[in-house]
């Protein structure tokens, strides 16, 4: 295992993965990808969600969305990626394990229109370099390499076999490693990149014969926008989130199937989000820059560096990490349990509105090499992220559903957003080697393997072919082990 940093981040080898971004706005001085030991699970606020069917099957409202295996496929390794990142029970995934657990005024949002999603934590994320590193280091299976940077892979004559990769450290110390079996598992963006600059037996790159490597990029769009003013003593538990024994859920609402299918809508979700005053948003917006510094989530700096906090707008906060994600889970059980046990407020509670939305697979959104080389000499990529306006029309679609069932259902009012919606990424890098049956339309086949080589796989979110509302990680992971059940029947 060639893994690019070292135990802890630092700032030169994360200086690597520096890009130059011409499209749609990300978030400027946000450690996206964290190249150490354990990836970007370092970051990883540890909200998982499945793939709808719907988002598998293909709709002919959105090109190229459908997947090469089915629903059911992933269903098999759901239940184990679940036990892997310790999430309650996966039962819980199921809308339907909630019906007898709403309030009722959830049971009046839920009726027709409009249906929940499943969110679920764990009691805290899965940080795989720590939970797994001893086992590894003691494992006569596996060697761990690290600042082992991959500069390149090389193909033997023919060029359908991976002979070797190279990798090196910052100080250019150079290793090179041969093997049967090659898995590039480096994320939505260096899995391109390094398909890309590999281009020794093939002009273009691996893979690319078609130029599909780094096309069809996706992240999932999210924004603040509008609030909802609830009636007096109207209280919505599971869409404001609950603890429970094994972690903490949230419920959020989105469009049904038959909505989606009738209007050509995009599967977006939203979640209802406390309002905070002035004084509590200014504070609540600096701390959790400063927890982020300490506890090297979003920072590649110094522990103690905290001179330099980025003062993040309180909107972009909100969206990305809510109480119930920093909070330790028993200091999370105990204020929600101190919550309900408080009188019900009589006077009308405000919460803001966010919206999770899917964005739907478009060529020209991709990623290219750069002219710009990097401290090893590897070019850097040109990021060229598009949001299509079908993703405005969805946002504006549902909170006319939402507005229409609250008014209704009696539970409150939906106050519009000003304007447009003001996107910011979520740092879900989707996409760039697609997975597809024909290669033509896309770099790997429905196993992971890349389009015409013999020994050369792919892992991660960078083969989905369609992005959903879904938080990934929890589908890597699934994909992860069907992955490892196809190589393990290949070596027998």
């Amino acid at each position: 295992m060639l893994e690019a940093g070292g135990q802890t981040p630092d700032e030169a080898t994360q200086g690597l993965c520096e890009l130059e971004n011409v499209g749609a706005p990300i978030r400027e001085g946000f450690m996206s990808r964290a190249r150490y030991f354990g990836g970007s699970c370092n970051l990883w606020a540890g909200r998982s969600m499945r793939l709808a069917p719907l988002d598998l099957a293909g709709r002919d409202w959105v090109a190229d969305s459908a997947w090469p295996i089915g629903a059911e496929e992933l269903a098999v390794h759901y239940p184990k990626a679940s036990a892997i990142l310790k999430l309650p029970n996966n039962e819980h995934f199921e809308p339907e394990w909630y019906q007898t657990r709403l309030s009722a005024p959830e049971r009046g949002l839920f009726d027709g229109d409009l249906v929940p999603t499943v969110s679920l934590w764990a009691k805290a994320p899965m940080r795989f370099g720590v939970a797994h590193r001893q086992r590894l280091k003691q494992s006569r299976h596996s060697h761990l390499v690290l600042h082992a940077n991959v500069t390149g892979i090389h193909l033997g004559e023919g060029g359908r076999t991976v002979e070797s990769v190279t990798a090196s450290t910052l100080d250019r110390r150079r290793l090179t490693v041969r093997a049967r079996i090659f898995v590039l598992a480096a994320g939505g963006l260096e899995n391109a990149r390094l398909l890309l600059v590999s281009h020794d037996r093939h002009g273009c790159g691996i893979g690319n014969g078609f130029d599909l490597v780094g096309r069809y990029f996706m992240d999932h769009p999210r924004a603040v926008f509008g609030k909802v003013r609830l009636r007096p003593g109207f209280r919505l538990p599971l869409i404001a989130g609950l603890p429970t024994r094994h972690g903490h859920v949230q419920l959020g609402i989105g469009p049904s199937e038959a909505v989606q299918r009738r209007e050509c809508l995009l599967n977006h979700y939203v979640t209802l989000e406390p309002e905070y005053s002035p004084y509590v948003r200014d504070a609540y917006k600096t701390s959790v820059e400063v927890m982020k510094v300490l506890l090297r989530r979003g920072h590649a700096g110094k522990r103690w560096n905290l001179a330099d906090v980025r003062r993040a707008g309180f909107d972009e906060m909100i969206q990305l990490l809510t109480p119930k994600e920093i909070m330790p889970h028993f200091l999370y059980m105990w204020a929600r349990g101190a919550r309900a046990a408080l009188p019900r407020r009589t006077v009308e509670e405000t919460r803001v509105v966010v919206y999770f939305c899917e964005q739907p697979p478009r060529p020209d959104s991709r990623v290219t090499l750069s002219t710009d080389r990097d401290a090893l000499g590897v070019n850097r990529l040109i990021l060229d992220w598009r949001i299509p306006d079908v993703v405005v029309r969805s946002i504006l679609r549902l909170q006319e559903l939402l507005r229409i069932k609250l008014e209704r259902r009696g539970i409150g009012q939906l106050v519009p957003g000003d304007g447009e919606p003001r996107f910011t990424d979520a740092s879900h890098h989707i996409g760039t080697t697609r997975m597809s049956d024909d290669p033509k339309r896309g770099v790997v086949d429905p196993d992971g393997r890349v389009h015409g080589m013999a020994n050369l796989y792919v892992a991660g979110s960078s083969v989905f072919p369609s992005s959903g509302h879904a938080n990934p990680t929890f589908t890597i992971v699934a994909l992860a082990l069907r992955l490892a059940a196809h190589l393990h029947t290949r070596a027998l």
